[in-house]
């Protein structure tokens, strides 16, 4: 899974596999989002590497690969690979922060709760503790009752076109169109267990959320300054969708990154407004 680093300066490429670019001390993990490929974090990952920090872009276990490989993953897969990409970064740098899009930043949590001394600081961008689509929190339960019994096609549910308000970024961007009904449960059991975990995060944490995200409610904000056990820089973007790693706003995006994994290389607490 893991891409052969190549030398400093070489710019990340265009596909959907891993990626890795050599800079200096601070070391910034990438891990993108449920069903999405690590494309989605290529921009920020460039971003980040022409500020001179080593990147690391994670493909998660069962995505950019088929759909049904999807489907045989747990979340506990999806963790072990962004654990291997933390494993993997931690010895090459002085210090980790975990960028996590969507489900990427649930697993960044988790990382962070997991591997405290391991991880310096996190980004969550539009982090996915709570979703809007209500079937999914319900209906999860019963899914692995009702698969035996389901036909292999009305395993997957249609995905609708991703919630990105760029056009050719949306365009551009793949993902898998079709969902498996137990990855969603996967999906439920992840944000649980990391719900259940949030105070055990004490790193500095910033949140990027747009205020348009109609996948995952700007309330996952509020839970975060709520629960965490530390403290949580909060930053909401007027114009974009989900996907913000990719979307309008996505300069400002990897700029709110950079400064924030700068200053905790700094020993600052707080980026500029």
């Amino acid at each position: 899974m893991s891409a052969t680093p190549p030398a400093t300066g070489v710019a990340v490429p265009s596909d959907t596999e891993a990626f890795f670019v050599r800079g200096g001390q601070t070391g910034c993990l990438l891990l993108h989002g449920f069903t999405g490929t690590p494309q989605e974090m290529r921009f920020l990952g460039s971003a980040l590497a022409a500020r001179g920090h080593t990147v690391s872009g994670v493909r998660l276990a069962g995505h950019a690969t088929q759909v049904e490989e999807l489907a045989a993953t747990r979340w506990t897969d999806w963790y072990e690979s962004a654990r291997a990409g933390l494993e993997a970064l931690q010895p090459q740098v002085e210090r980790v922060v975990v960028v996590g899009q969507s489900m990427g930043a649930l697993l960044a949590l988790e990382l962070a709760a997991t591997h405290p001394e391991a991880v310096a600081a996190v980004v969550v961008l539009a982090p996915a503790l709570v979703i809007r689509q209500r079937m999914v929190q319900v209906g999860a339960p019963i899914f692995p009752m009702l698969l035996p019994f389901l036909p292999v096609q009305r395993r997957f549910v249609s995905k609708a076109a991703r919630d990105i308000a760029d056009p050719l970024a949306r365009a551009e961007s793949p993902s898998y169109e079709r969902v498996p009904l137990r990855a969603l449960t996967e999906l439920v059991h992840l944000q649980r267990r990391v719900r259940r975990r949030l105070r055990l995060v004490r790193q500095p944490v910033l949140a990027i959320h747009a205020r348009q995200d109609h996948t995952c409610p700007v309330v996952n904000v509020e839970i975060l300054s709520r629960e965490l056990g530390g403290s949580v820089q909060v930053r909401l973007l007027p114009e974009s969708y989900h996907v913000i790693s990719l979307d309008v706003e996505r300069e400002l995006v990897a700029t709110l990154v950079g400064d924030f994994a700068e200053s905790v290389a700094a020993g600052v607490s707080a980026i500029a407004p």
